[in-house]
């Protein structure tokens, strides 16, 4: 059984990315990596093929969480190379022949230093601060312009995203999003920020083809403009994430669209964790299917499909737990990373 979905040429190349990643970036440069497999005996060479993958250690959210001889776990799952290995390093050597001194310093701030941060957002315990360079911000820009892409949205549409202002994920992927696609988009900042009331006469007054937050609020501001007598005409798509869209609250979305005066609109979830620094969007979905499945970003992450009990491989189609690697993040980095789901 093959222990990678992808199609025989792309689980190699795949397979190639991932190897040259934690040779070059996360073995030597994140420390809870490279004590971690230090003192499990692995080496990056040693990843010869999945089954070898497939042996490596888990990361879990329990790893993520401070604790009293640990308070600055988070940390340690940072990129962060030291300035004598950087200048050793056979790229960072050929860059400043090419580019010079100052210029290649520069070049390696972008892609190292943390300029940003999101936060988990579990209820259970404290939030875990997941950091991102400028190079993470090109990648979350890059898949934004995918999720838009993939999605079959357009440029000359206009795009109301009502997702809560806050360091979390969903918030700045869409406006990142709509940034790299070159759409014209409304960021309210959601019900704390603008309130319902603001909200609903924002989608009032602006028409959108497009109506972006979570499933809840988003319900719940349908329910007002349709209490409100408001006609949406234009309205084509709804995109939601942060939480599961089952089949039932598809349905009703839909029906308060036509209340609405909306044609045909489509309904499209995104799944997104912190930890991956990106999100993904389902394919639009065939007349009467309810979901299309996800279009992934085989160059920007490997994702694998794992029996939730024994951690095993699952085969191609099967289901199990989602674990989640990137292949080209700076950062935080989190290998091999169960997500519960």
């Amino acid at each position: 059984m093959r222990l990678n979905p992808y199609p025989v040429d792309l689980a190699a190349w795949q397979l190639t990315r991932l190897q040259s990643y934690l040779s070059h970036i996360v073995f030597p440069f994140s420390a809870h990596y490279n004590r971690l497999w230090r003192k499990q005996g692995i080496e990056p060479g040693d990843i010869r093929n999945w089954y070898d993958w497939s042996q490596v250690p888990f990361t879990t959210k329990e790893d993520l969480l401070p604790t009293p001889d640990r308070p600055d776990v988070a940390r340690d799952f940072i990129i962060i190379p030291g300035e004598e290995s950087l200048r050793h390093r056979p790229s960072t050597i050929a860059m400043g022949v090419i580019a010079g001194r100052e210029r290649t310093k520069a070049m390696l701030e972008r892609e190292f230093r943390p300029v940003f941060m999101t936060l988990t957002t579990g209820r259970s315990t404290d939030p875990v601060p997941f950091f991102y360079t400028l190079h993470d911000i090109d990648r979350l820009r890059n898949a934004g312009r995918r999720i838009m892409e993939y999605g079959a949205s357009r440029a000359e549409w206009r795009h109301l995203n009502v997702f809560p202002f806050a360091p979390h994920l969903g918030f700045w992927q869409v406006h990142h999003a709509t940034d790299a696609f070159g759409a014209f988009c409304v960021n309210t900042g959601g019900g704390k920020v603008m309130g319902t009331a603001g909200n609903v006469a924002m989608f009032a007054k602006l028409q959108p083809e497009v109506l972006i937050g979570m499933p809840t609020f988003v319900y719940h501001l349908l329910q007002e403009a349709v209490h409100t007598g408001i006609h949406q005409p234009k309205l084509t798509k709804l995109v939601l994430g942060g939480d599961k869209v089952p089949d039932g609250m598809r349905r009703k979305l839909r029906g308060l669209c036509a209340e609405l005066g909306a044609g045909r609109v489509d309904i499209q979830a995104t799944y997104a964790f912190t930890e991956a620094k990106m999100a993904w969007i389902e394919c639009p979905f065939a007349e009467g299917a309810e979901s299309g499945g996800y279009h992934l970003c085989p160059d920007m992450a490997l994702i694998e499909i794992i029996d939730p009990i024994t951690g095993a491989p699952m085969g191609l189609g099967q289901p199990g737990e989602i674990v989640f690697t990137p292949l080209d993040a700076r950062g935080s980095v989190v290998v091999r990373s169960r997500t519960g789901d």
